[in-house]
């Protein structure tokens, strides 16, 4: 019954001032609507409050549409350069994480380097000597006898010891020949090992330049972030004023400052870029060391 009575009235009003004037305030509130929904979209990225944003809006609004179309595009382009400024501060984060991780683990692949080779060398001098003991042993206690039958004046059991002594005599300095080559091997290989662990620091340390560099980056970006603070205080006090050329003009500051700054730390993330290839580097001579 009700929808009958509905359809009677709006088929008499058709026509209508009245219904042409309901028509035309529902196109204009709708219209509002999708700007201030649009407006609010194009400047994701830009930090602006509640009223902010309703003064951003009325100066849209208040816009030929010109300017409308102006401070739009520049709004959104604000907007898009802050959101890849985030963007690059997450990517530097995670790849100076990595970096910091891989540091650790090369200086200790470093400490280790040649470990097993070392410890083999090591391993086969303690057991050549001990191989050799017994004769050593044996070679010493002869000397001991032949010195105690030189004072007994006994010139048969001098010659007897005597005989002992020179018949072990180049057994002994055989073994001792093979423990000195064992000995100056393991010396050898700790001197490489040194040389080598020397070059590959001084190739890590081939990142401090980079470092010193990133160093001067962040600096640059903060001054970065406080222009870009600085322009968008002056954009929402632009903003209270209500006059769009005005608002045009300081958002075009803001644009400037935004990119700056997305530019600055987007250089901070090519020189850790730098730093993770001289790792990688570093790492790849590792490897190849160790096969």
């Amino acid at each position: 019954m009700w929808v009958q009575f509905f359809h009677f009235w709006l088929k008499l009003l058709v026509g209508h001032s009245v219904l042409r004037r309901l028509s035309v305030m529902f196109v204009a509130t709708y219209g509002i609507g999708m700007i201030c929904s649009a407006t609010t979209v194009h400047g994701e990225g830009i930090e602006l409050n509640v009223t902010a944003q309703k003064a951003w809006n009325t100066v849209v609004n208040k816009a030929d549409a010109q300017t409308e179309r102006s401070l739009l595009q520049t709004y959104e382009s604000a907007g898009k350069w802050i959101s890849q400024k985030e963007m690059w501060e997450q990517k530097i984060k995670q790849l100076h994480t990595a970096n910091a991780t891989e540091l650790v683990q090369l200086r200790k692949a470093i400490s280790n380097t040649d470990a097993a080779k070392l410890a083999a060398l090591q391993k086969s001098v303690e057991l050549t000597q001990a191989r050799y003991e017994p004769l050593f042993k044996l070679y010493s206690s002869l000397n001991k006898q032949l010195s105690a039958s030189k004072a007994l004046q006994s010139k048969e059991w001098s010659s007897a010891i005597r005989t002992q002594a020179d018949t072990l005599k180049p057994l002994v300095q055989l073994a001792r020949e093979d423990i000195r080559a064992k000995k100056l091997s393991l010396a050898e290989a700790r001197k490489r090992k040194n040389k080598e662990g020397k070059r590959l620091r001084a190739m890590l340390n081939g990142t401090n330049a980079v470092k010193k560099q990133i160093q001067t980056a962040k600096k640059q970006v903060s001054l970065s972030r406080e222009r870009y603070s600085d322009a968008l205080r002056n954009f929402k006090q632009t903003l209270k004023k209500g006059e769009p050329s005005r608002v045009l003009s300081s958002l075009n500051s803001l644009v400037s400052s935004a990119e700056r700054w997305t530019v600055a730390s987007q250089h901070i993330h090519t020189l850790e870029q730098k730093v993770s290839t001289i790792y990688v580097t570093v790492s790849q001579e590792i490897h190849n060391r160790s096969k």
